[in-house]
């Protein structure tokens, strides 16, 4: 019984504690993101050049946390995925949290979207970024695919939309063979 009291003190302290750190979060960035992936879907079906759909990824960061992660000043527009490289991710201003396939740090990863700091999932191939999600305010759900407690995401596929969502777990967005290399990011 100690240690459950340790824990759950701990814990409080990291949800105290986090916010003074964040980004901040919109009082209503479920609507602003519903709008934002209904205009990224109507992207996908009226774009000859699907790619720049994929822009939606930065944007929605910015809809929930307040946080222009991915926004170039210079281009004056959300980068698209092929745009956003490993480092670019791994440049001082995201803390790597961990593998996708560590309960621990998906656990992580949504007490911090909790506290309104950004976190993200990034999916690494051997040359370079695959796919983006976001994590977002919410709880965690059992993934029988996955076998972990998920957290909450959101997911812009722009090859194919019919996968695409906002307010799921986080195993929507990536197979199981595929957690060995996403890997979890939280905004600094």
């Amino acid at each position: 019984m100690r240690i459950a009291n340790k824990f759950a003190q701990a814990f409080m302290m990291v949800v105290v504690c986090l916010p003074a750190f964040s980004q901040g979060t919109p009082q209503h960035w479920k609507k602003d993101l519903e709008a934002s992936f209904q205009q990224f879907i109507d992207c996908t079906n009226s774009s000859g050049e699907k790619y720049q759909c994929s822009s939606f990824i930065g944007e929605s960061i910015s809809k929930v946390y307040k946080t222009n992660a991915f926004f170039s000043e210079k281009q004056n527009r959300y980068l698209h995925i092929n745009e956003i490289s490993k480092s670019s991710v791994e440049n001082g201003q995201w803390t790597k949290i961990g593998y996708a396939y560590d309960q621990n740090v998906l656990d992580k990863a949504q007490i911090q979207a909790n506290a309104n700091k950004a976190v993200i999932a990034v999916y690494l191939t051997n040359s370079r970024i695959g796919h983006i999600a976001v994590i977002l305010p919410g709880e965690l759900h059992y993934s029988g695919s996955w076998g972990f407690n998920v957290p909450n995401a959101a997911s812009f596929f722009f090859n194919d939309t019919e996968k695409s969502f906002v307010d799921k777990g986080l195993s929507y967005a990536f197979s199981k063979n595929m957690i060995k290399d996403v890997v979890l990011y939280s905004r600094n």
